[in-house]
């Protein structure tokens, strides 16, 4: 249930999951959770909740879905609701220096000021983007295809503004897309949230081989469960040479290790 669903139980007087309710609130709500609610046990993780009537109109104010940022942030979240204008970094052959160019992004449309190729490099990470024409050359190598700044732009897709349903529609002009992200459960299910929005013209930037990149993993998981994530979701995706490489060394690759290799040829 979510938290509207949640307050209509409890003023119906009804046993709810606690737990789950209180999962659902800000961290104010659950830091005061003894404060604010009164609860008494009806069955397994059922519980009547009683509070007094200006928290329960406080919260369902709170459960109301905003209409923009600015609103969820009167309601003491603006992180409820995505931003309505965004930029992108991108360098295309119209730059007159190594200068990228900044696309301007709206909810239903977008300013450029150049013709777009009809292929995309996005690129995870800045020291990466900013070597614009070494990626290209790494692009031609993993693909045995032809990429230069003539036929493709590139994007700096960093952080959660390159799955943004903004960059998404951006994204919409270009036939091919390669997706040059880490070699980790994040870059992975930044692939799989592209790619499941956009289409099959969406490519996950990777050598046709990993025998020569078995150096490069070299990223520690953080924990046992992203490890094991990683290798679920490269599995999924049909990566079974990636799955099987961070399997056997128990760490990532990162996109900076492709530099040092590429230094080397």
């Amino acid at each position: 249930m979510n938290l509207q669903q949640y307050l209509n139980q409890i003023r119906a007087g009804k046993a709810i999951n606690f737990s789950r309710f209180i999962s659902l609130l800000p961290e104010l709500y659950k830091t005061q959770k003894r404060e604010r609610f009164d609860v008494t046990l009806q069955a397994p993780q059922k519980w009547l909740v009683n509070c007094s009537l200006d928290l329960l109109q406080e919260l369902e104010t709170l459960a109301e879905h905003p209409t923009n940022r600015l609103q969820a942030a009167d309601r003491g979240d603006s992180h409820r609701f995505a931003v309505s204008v965004g930029f992108l970094l991108v360098y295309h052959h119209a730059l007159a220096d190594m200068r990228p160019d900044v696309v301007y992004l709206e909810q239903d449309s977008y300013l450029q000021n150049f013709q777009a190729k009809k292929r995309l490099l996005i690129v995870e990470n800045e020291e990466n983007f900013f070597l614009p024409e070494l990626m290209l050359k790494l692009a031609t190598k993993f693909t045995k295809q032809q990429i230069d700044s003539t036929n493709t732009d590139i994007a700096l897709g960093s952080g959660v503004r390159v799955t943004s349903r903004l960059a998404r529609s951006w994204y919409q002009q270009y036939d091919h897309i390669l997706c040059a992200f880490d070699y980790d459960a994040t870059g992975l299910k930044m692939y799989r949230t592209l790619k499941t929005n956009l289409g099959d013209h969406i490519q996950f930037l990777q050598p046709h081989s990993y025998s020569e990149y078995q150096q490069c993993f070299k990223m520690k998981p953080k924990t046992q469960r992203q490890l094991m994530e990683c290798i679920k979701l490269a599995e999924q995706l049909g990566f079974v040479a990636l799955a099987a490489t961070v399997q056997k060394h128990k760490k990532f690759m990162e996109q900076e290790m492709l530099l040092l290799e590429m230094d080397d040829d």
